[in-house]
């Protein structure tokens, strides 16, 4: 079983165009530089967006289909998403956020221990971290046990020593849930770090350029942090 998409869209200033087809295990990384349509693409896996033309497939269900005039409603998809800003509501305490999407509260108490936000459950969302938050968004988006789960850049916010921790957790949570997460992330320390797979989008098509690219840029940069490291080493010995 796989999820496949195979639609187009037309944007500002191009037209996302795309055929992917991925397994449903592991996490999905979709990287490429700003304005790529890399956010239009979890939109239309969710049926918040509706494709010019094409279709969207999970599990052999039929999402989307534009010649045949299928669009199951995002409600009636079986998909978290978790986005940058939280999306949490701000008069519920952390529990109530994370209740909300579920009736079981034994399945809510069961993620927010996992997530290790069980301990501030009481808290309202202005009183709690930026990391807790988010992690609150991401036991809020499991919580109605979705069988694919979406971020759209979820760490962005999020100072690095942070970003690091949750995206370590996200990792284990996905091995442990068993539930296919796509992750879309300008970091690509990140996606390398977290992801099973890598998918690149530049000007709304599939790309490996930019990737090799950046890569390249990096390897390079590392290169001259490791000339200059021993440079000012050697100074310090003189």
């Amino acid at each position: 079983m796989n999820l496949i998409i195979a639609a187009t869209k037309r944007l500002a200033h191009f037209t996302l165009d795309v055929d992917i087809m991925l397994p449903l295990n592991g996490v999905h990384a979709v990287v490429g530089p700003s304005g790529s349509g890399k956010s239009t693409l979890l939109r239309l896996i969710a049926g918040l967006d509706t494709p010019d033309s094409g279709i969207v497939h999970f599990k052999g269900s039929v999402w989307t289909d534009r010649q045949l005039r299928v669009d199951v409603a995002p409600n009636r998809r079986p998909v978290g998403m978790v986005f940058q800003d939280f999306a949490l509501f701000a008069h519920l305490t952390m529990l109530e956020n994370v209740q909300f999407a579920t009736d079981d509260g034994f399945w809510a108490e069961s993620l927010m221990r996992t997530l290790g936000v069980w301990p501030i459950r009481f808290a309202k969302p202005d009183r709690v971290s930026g990391g807790e938050r988010q992690r609150c968004a991401i036991c809020q988006a499991l919580a109605r046990k979705p069988e694919l789960l979406l971020l759209d850049e979820p760490f962005a916010a999020l100072d690095p020593v942070t970003r690091r921790t949750l995206g370590t957790l996200l990792r284990d949570t996905a091995d442990k849930l068993a539930i296919p997460m796509i992750l879309v992330t300008h970091d690509l320390d990140e996606a390398l770090t977290l992801s099973d797979s890598i998918l690149t989008l530049e000007r709304g098509n599939i790309s490996s350029g930019w990737l090799e690219q950046r890569i390249e840029e990096l390897e390079q940069n590392a290169a001259r942090s490791r000339t200059l490291l021993k440079q000012k080493h050697s100074e310090a010995r003189a």
